[in-house]
């Protein structure tokens, strides 16, 4: 009587047993009177080590009775692990495997517990069967939990999210807070505020870009531990709207020129905002109104790309190819994007190219680049090529303008207290480099005041006419010249004023160094207003004084523009003399000098009526070689090197009743004849002989009519000095 009845509340269990919510289940045919439910959808996921508990689903998804109800008819529980096509039955040793109830306990999962694990309830007449699945997975390297086996969860941003510690209800003790941890990314991070840690769960109120990551809560179990890693993937919002396409334009046709016969990519992209996991960017190019899959075979679609994706955003690409592109592909295509939302496209029409525009633009650019080139030419070599232009095809600004000198340098003035001090640079560029330079090697005609102007009783006068008869004016401005004003005559002489403003003369200012913080460097700019046609130069030193730099250049394109001319006699005597052009640098070695004066002369020579040259029996260092002058002052090297010029030449014989004419009363001049033929000439002022030269800036405190002293204290004696005989021979 007990068999039916069992078999009754079975069957009951069975067909009340039908689980409605249940996962998708494949009921298989009953094998030797089992009803195999195949694999449950269910799987357990553990890290190795872990502890593990494995159910048998028959009790929670297929029927409606529990383990407890099942013993009571009769029914038992039995294990097994699937080998391959194989079930062997388990044996529990109770350690680390052993049976509870409906469930299977893993005190510590191992790798060889991977695999499928079925339950079957069974009496001796009836039985019913189903398969679980357990994966056990080392971790990651470095890491607490294994990305095979972590749970994933979504959550757009600025939306709120939760996540749970997923699948540990089996180790939850009833009435007993569990003793749980939080880590991000395996570590023990400091949360923001806004963000609610519990036990169990995390609250986010308001995701954000950083919350993306690996989330893993950590369970004491005994002396075990229990981890579940949740992966939280952050998206943008849900779009709403549908896709745009980036190329082609949208409501714009975009012509594109092809040569026929040529290859041909047509790209299409897009922007694709998050539709959801699920949802693959929609793509395609038609023609006219057909797909491509109807169009010639030499027409294909390229994969779709992602370009970039960003929180689910994407921006993909299509493309379209033309192995060679015929006369009939000529027409409009149009590329397609779509979602769930609408369609956009964008599309762009193929015409044949203009070769005779390719070719127009092709010179144009051509012309473009050329002309950039010359102007970059231009500005790295201005210099060069207007100087070039001008030597083979300018003017000679130096014809009928009745002028003798090219240009009247404004520096060379004679200050006795600089005697026995050692030159500057400045003063030694504009004292003796600028002059050399400009008259021996460019071949210029200077007007050095105090080597060509002879003093009279009309001093200014002479000066405004020698500044009248030059084509420039240079100005050396250097912190001595500038601070003991040299310059003032040029301001406030009414001739030389007038000069400068009406712009009757080009002056060229050449600046040795910054002279901002120099005296009277307020009345400089004052200056430079005042002139009309000016041109500033910047001297910077030493490395200015080679002849390749661009200064000389600069001041070369500023005087007057004339052709060359062959060297006159004296010019070719000049070009020997030993000089700056081997370096512009090096102070000249020696030359032979010997001075002669009123009581040096022998009273033989007196009877004549002439003065004869003393000829050196030794030649004196030029260097070590002083000139006594006038007021207790000697004159050395670096001041005789501003009146001393030097030529070679053979001396004839001459007859000793020919005897040289005299100098200018204002100037005495020495001359010597050293060994091999050297003449040297100096052409030194009364003034400073006499010790009475005017310091610069003298004269306008005396008035511009003042006769100058010199010309009364000249003594009877200086009126016998003797002068040097030049010859004038033939080379």
């Amino acid at each position: 009587m007990k068999t039916p009845l069992v078999l009754l509340i079975f069957l009951v269990l069975v067909a009340s047993g039908a689980c409605d919510d249940v996962k998708y289940i494949s009921k298989r045919n009953s094998v030797d009177g089992c009803i195999d439910w195949s694999v449950d959808l269910k799987e357990y996921h553990v890290l190795a080590g872990e502890p593990v508990r494995v159910k048998c689903a028959l009790f929670y998804s297929y029927i409606r009775t529990n383990y407890t109800m099942a013993t009571n008819a009769k029914l038992r529980l039995i294990w097994y692990k699937n080998k391959g096509d194989a079930e062997e039955p388990i044996t529990f040793s109770g350690h680390r495997l052993s049976k509870e109830d409906d469930s299977i306990w893993f005190r510590s999962a191992e790798l060889e517990d991977n695999g499928f694990y079925t339950c079957v309830l069974r009496n001796s007449t009836y039985c019913m069967k189903v398969s679980m699945s357990m994966i056990v997975e080392e971790s990651d390297e470095g890491k607490c939990f294994s990305r095979k086996i972590r749970y994933l969860e979504k959550a757009e941003v600025t939306h709120s999210k939760m996540i749970t510690c997923r699948d540990i209800d089996d180790y939850l003790a009833p009435y007993i807070q569990p003793q749980m941890k939080w880590y991000k990314e395996c570590e023990d991070v400091q949360w923001r505020s806004s963000i609610m840690v519990n036990n169990t769960h995390i609250w986010i109120p308001e995701v954000e870009e950083d919350d993306a990551g690996n989330y893993t809560c950590e369970l004491k179990y005994g002396s075990r531990l229990v981890r579940r890693t949740t992966e939280l993937k952050v998206t943008a919002l849900q779009t709403t709207q549908p896709p745009k396409v980036l190329y082609p334009p949208e409501r714009q046709d975009t012509v594109i020129e092809i040569t026929p016969g040529m290859p041909l990519s047509l790209d299409c992209k897009a922007f694709f905002g998050y539709s959801g996991e699920n949802r693959r960017p929609i793509i395609y190019w038609m023609k006219g109104e057909k797909f491509v899959e109807e169009l010639a075979g030499h027409i294909k679609e390229s994969e779709v790309r992602i370009l970039r994706e960003h929180l689910g955003e994407k921006e993909v690409q299509l493309s379209l190819t033309f192995d060679a592109v015929d006369e009939t592909d000529l027409a409009n295509y149009s590329c397609y994007v779509e979602n769930h939302i609408g369609r956009r496209s964008g599309s762009a029409i193929l015409q044949k190219k203009d070769m005779y525009r390719l070719e127009l633009a092709g010179g144009l650019g051509v012309i473009l680049l050329l002309l950039g080139v010359l102007t970059a030419l231009y500005k790295c070599y201005n210099l060069e090529i207007l100087l070039c232009y001008r030597r083979h095809f300018g003017s000679d600004e130096t014809e009928d303008d009745n002028k003798e000198y090219d240009a009247y340098l404004s520096y060379t003035k004679v200050d006795l207290d600089s005697f026995g001090r050692t030159s500057s640079d400045e003063e030694t560029f504009a004292l003796e480099i600028l002059p050399d330079v400009l008259e021996k090697h460019y071949g210029y005609k200077l007007f050095l005041p105090d080597r060509d102007l002879i003093p009279s009783s009309t001093y200014i006068e002479d000066l405004a006419r020698s500044v009248e008869q030059s084509r420039r004016l240079i100005i050396v401005l250097t912190p001595e010249f500038v601070a003991k004003r040299g310059w003032s005559i040029f301001q406030i002489e009414t001739r030389l004023h007038s000069m400068l403003v009406t712009g009757e003369i080009k002056v060229i200012m050449i600046e040795c160094t910054n002279l901002k913080n120099v005296i009277n460097y307020q009345e400089v700019e004052a200056l430079k207003h005042t002139i009309k046609v000016l041109s500033i130069i910047k001297w910077r030193g030493p490395k200015s004084n080679e002849l390749s730099s661009k200064f000389w250049k600069r001041v070369v394109y500023e005087m007057p523009a004339k052709r060359r001319e062959t060297l006159s006699r004296r010019q070719v005597m000049d070009s020997g003399e030993q000089g700056l052009f081997g370096d512009l640098q090096t102070t000249v070695s020696t030359i032979a000098m010997t001075t002669t004066s009123a009581s040096l002369i022998p009273n033989n020579d007196s009877r004549h009526g002439h003065h004869q040259v003393a000829l050196a029996t030794e030649i004196p260092d030029y260097n070590q070689m002083t000139l006594p002058l006038g007021g207790g002052h000697m004159a050395t090297a670096a001041q005789m090197r501003n009146f001393c010029r030097s030529y070679e030449f053979h001396l004839p014989t001459q007859p000793p009743s020919l005897s040289p004419p005299l100098p200018p009363a204002s100037t005495v001049q020495f001359s010597t004849l050293g060994h091999g033929g050297r003449h040297v000439y100096c052409n030194i002022p009364m003034t400073l002989l006499n010790g009475q030269g005017l310091r610069a800036g003298d004269w306008g405190r005396r008035g511009h009519t003042e006769q100058y002293p010199w010309k009364e204290a000249r003594s009877s004696s200086e009126q016998h000095i003797c002068t040097a005989h030049q010859q004038r021979t033939k080379l």
